[in-house]
């Protein structure tokens, strides 16, 4: 990762003046994961890396007590909450009262990255649509590099279907293949909406696919 970083920064440096590491949030909780689940997100809406790479905030963020303003906003409480839903997923959907208690502990399990690395404003998304196409390359082996088992498209999958992920085929509602990787379709976690409603979305579409005979199909033709 740190030789991707290496080769990726200087590049958006040279437009944005900044350039914000993301990845693993904790490699213990990573490790011990029995499910891989990376969330691919837009950008670190009004943050510059001057603390740190996002990965490293978030961790912290999970401490007990933290009064962390990553928790400010509602992109990483619904992080948390479908990351322990995902990672304790087993036949059925996990109960959303759990997911919500365990949320702030559950996002040391997950790895989580921007597409792109700069920040920008709250309605940037042909920007980082932008950056999807140009560094597409460099988004894949960070990917990669991760290796997850299932990626959480949070309101990206769009621009990742046409300039990072062309061949990936869609199996099973708000669920797509592109060879060993099984993507979700989901709202960016920070969408207004009802928590419930959001993690059952995310949920119940990652449940139709592990229980339906596409899955199976799927895994052959990757």
């Amino acid at each position: 990762m740190r030789a991707l970083f290496d080769e990726w920064r200087p590049l958006v440096e040279a437009d944005a003046g900044h350039f914000v590491e993301d990845g693993i949030v904790c490699e213990e909780g990573w490790n011990s994961a029995t499910r891989k689940i990376l969330f691919l997100l837009k950008e670190p809406n009004g943050y510059k890396g001057e603390y740190g790479s996002l990965n490293e905030l978030l961790r912290k963020a999970a401490a007990p007590n933290s009064t962390s303003s990553m928790w400010d906003r509602p992109t990483f409480h619904n992080v948390g909450r479908w990351t322990y839903g995902l990672l304790n997923y087993s036949g059925e959907v996990p109960d959303y009262v759990k997911a919500n208690r365990a949320r702030k502990t559950a996002v040391l399990g997950c790895a989580y990255i921007n597409i792109k690395k700069s920040s920008g404003g709250a309605r940037a998304t042909k920007e980082v649509e932008v950056h999807a196409e140009k560094y597409a390359e460099f988004l894949r082996r960070q990917v990669a590099i991760i290796q997850p088992d299932v990626v959480v498209c949070g309101g990206t999958y769009q621009m990742l279907k046409k300039h990072v992920y062309p061949s990936m085929v869609r199996v099973s509602h708000r669920v797509h293949r592109f060879e060993n990787l099984t993507f979700i379709n989901a709202y960016h976690p920070g969408y207004v909406a009802k928590r419930a409603a959001l993690y059952n979305q995310v949920l119940l579409g990652f449940h139709e696919y592990m229980v339906s005979d596409v899955r199976g199909e799927s895994s052959r033709e990757s």
